[in-house]
């Protein structure tokens, strides 16, 4: 009973700190609710049957010609798959719409990079995740936070792996369920790793270049490039050999890499690296020190030079196509006057490329109607097929950019565009 005067039991509403956990447990809902949405994946699905590719292989006699816009992509089956700011989508070539999206909510964080294999998309994220998403469906299949190294990332596909740069090592996931494979490590002077590729080799092995402390924050640490022989089921280590940038290296065919000697070699010429279980050898190269590769494939590395021999003038107006197995040079192709070359791409013995008008920077913005898709044999060079393009505008670029560069050729179709994708003029062209 309460005595008149005297203060009754204080009631739980009438207390702050009770409010306060009540106030709390209404709005957790809502707060779990926002931090869902904001997390969830954006997946609209196949948009209708997978797309069939044009053909099983390179195209032999294209003609037909598609406009589409340009991009960061890759071409695989029936596809063109891009990524988007946070994530990736794929564009029915055939009709140009687009047949399935994937994007994360996550506003902090957006792609860093991604590659393609033919059945997985895997994206890397600035957040320090991978995603895997199914080529046929664009639905998530994994996702892997690794809690580190948050910023640029890369990601590349080979083997059926998905590999990724860790401090001081490389790691390995399957790119279809995500499983960790294996990790191996870099030598101690290599702790901040980019990797930049993987070259599936026989036996088990994965050539993978990487870049050392070229990220790094600390200016003393040396900035280089290795090459790892990796074994693809355990990460064992076989073998490492310095590179040079292996921006600048191309295959020349299944076993061989062909790229300037790195820094800590006295010779200036070219090497031809015969990839294997056992090592990095190096054979006799190109008799050149013009190395400025336009196309690499099927045992040919095919360079570009002025009329002079020089590789790094503006304009590329003769072609020279080196022979893997001996180094020798093969044949020689020399535009005709006013005319230059843009880069190519090598598949199934054929080379393809573009033949264009010799271009300044007074030709800006002005549309041409003389390129030429050239189909080439790869062994001889002689010509196989041409093509004449649509005219394009040239972009108000450095001369540099005013070359029309084939990207890809793959699954009985080819994409090519102007340098540096600086425009929307983007070309599929198929048989």
């Amino acid at each position: 009973m309460e005595l008149l005067g005297q203060p009754g039991p204080l009631r739980m509403r009438d207390n702050p700190l009770y409010v306060a956990m009540a106030v709390g447990l209404l709005m957790l809902p809502v707060l779990l609710f926002f931090r869902w949405y904001e997390s969830r994946d954006v997946v609209t699905g196949a948009q209708g049957p997978f797309p069939a590719a044009f053909g099983t292989e390179a195209p032999v006699a294209p003609e037909h010609v598609m406009h589409r816009e340009t991009g960061e992509r890759a071409l695989v089956h029936g596809l063109s798959v891009e990524w988007t700011t946070h994530g990736a989508r794929a564009v029915n070539l055939r009709t140009g719409k687009e047949y399935w999206r994937y994007e994360r909510q996550d506003e902090d964080s957006v792609v860093m990079s991604f590659d393609v294999s033919g059945r997985t998309v895997v994206i890397a994220y600035s957040d320090s995740t991978l995603v895997g998403v199914d080529l046929h469906t664009g639905k998530r299949l994994w996702r892997e936070d690794l809690g580190y190294g948050k910023g640029f990332r890369s990601v590349s596909l080979g083997a059926g792996q998905a590999l990724t740069a860790a401090p001081g090592a490389v790691r390995a996931f399957d790119e279809r369920d995500g499983r960790s494979l294996w990790t191996a490590k870099t030598p101690k002077s290599c702790s901040d790793v980019v990797v930049y590729a993987v070259y599936p080799l026989p036996d088990h092995v994965s050539a993978v270049p990487v870049m050392c402390n070229v990220a790094s924050i600390d200016r003393d640490n040396e900035q280089y490039y290795l090459l790892l022989g990796v074994d693809d089921r355990t990460g064992k280590a076989h073998w490492q050999r310095r590179i040079s940038d292996p921006k600048w290296a191309v295959r020349g065919d299944a076993h061989t890499l062909a790229a300037p000697a790195p820094d800590s070699d006295d010779s200036p010429a070219v090497q031809l690296l015969d990839m294997s279980r056992e090592g990095a050898t190096p054979r006799a190269g190109p008799d050149t020190t013009a190395w400025n590769p336009v196309g690499a494939g099927s045992g040919t590395v095919l360079l570009a030079t002025d009329a002079q021999g020089n590789g790094d003038s503006d304009h590329d107006t003769v072609l020279h196509a080196y022979d893997t197995e001996d180094g020798h040079l093969a044949w020689r192709l020399k535009a005709p006057a006013g005319q230059e070359y843009g880069s190519g791409v090598i598949a199934d013995g054929r080379v393809y490329l573009v033949r264009q008008p010799l271009l300044t920077e007074a030709d800006a913005e002005r549309r041409v109607r003389e390129a030429e898709l050239l189909v080439l044999d790869a062994g001889t060079g002689r010509a196989l097929h041409t093509l004449r393009l649509p005219a394009m505008t040239v972009p108000d670029d450095d001369v540099y950019f005013m070359k029309l560069d084939v990207h890809q050729v793959t699954d009985g179709a080819l994409r090519l565009s102007w340098r540096g994708l600086s425009t929307d003029e983007q070309l599929i062209i198929t048989d």
